[in-house]
């Protein structure tokens, strides 16, 4: 097979780069129609349900019904990928303990986009912190660190086989 030169060999990552931008920009165009469709869907069960209120014998303004928010999901990942991410960063430090802090960094770097939403570094390191505490319930991991670190860190490393 001949050599293929450096301008189409740049010209085909250019060309795959460009898909993937496209693909993902797609994903997130078809996931905007599918939550208008959810937000018109809400409106109407809103209205309903207003409706059926005022239909009742005591009279109740939905105006003074206070918004009551479901929970939110904290990190947008696909199941078990939040878990793989803080393995791999224990599994490249073998032997060493890190700290939350640095495990949420890499778990920020390493999905970068963590979807659409924008979270902040501190909801995520609520989420790891959760999952570290999880994983080392079932032995996988172990902690460095007593319950109570106060402001600190605390400090993981995988278990010892």
């Amino acid at each position: 097979m001949p050599r293929l030169p450096s301008s189409l060999k740049w010209l085909i990552d250019r060309r795959g780069r460009i898909d993937g931008e496209i693909k993902k920009i797609e994903a997130s165009l078809a996931e905007c129609r599918r939550l208008a469709e959810d937000l018109d869907r809400l409106k109407d069960l809103l209205a309903s349900v207003d409706q059926t209120l005022s239909l009742h014998d005591i009279r109740i303004d939905p105006i003074y019904i206070p918004t009551i928010r479901s929970h939110e999901v904290r990190v947008n990942l696909q199941y078990g990928e939040l878990t793989r991410g803080i393995l791999l960063f224990l599994r490249l430090n073998q032997g060493q303990a890190v700290t939350t802090s640095e495990i949420t960094s890499f778990i920020a770097l390493r999905y970068a986009e963590l979807n659409t939403e924008s979270i902040s570094f501190a909801q995520l390191k609520s989420s790891v912190r959760y999952r570290l505490k999880s994983i080392c319930r079932t032995g996988t991991i172990q902690r460095h660190h007593t319950h109570h670190t106060g402001r600190r860190d605390g400090e993981w490393s995988l278990a010892d086989e």
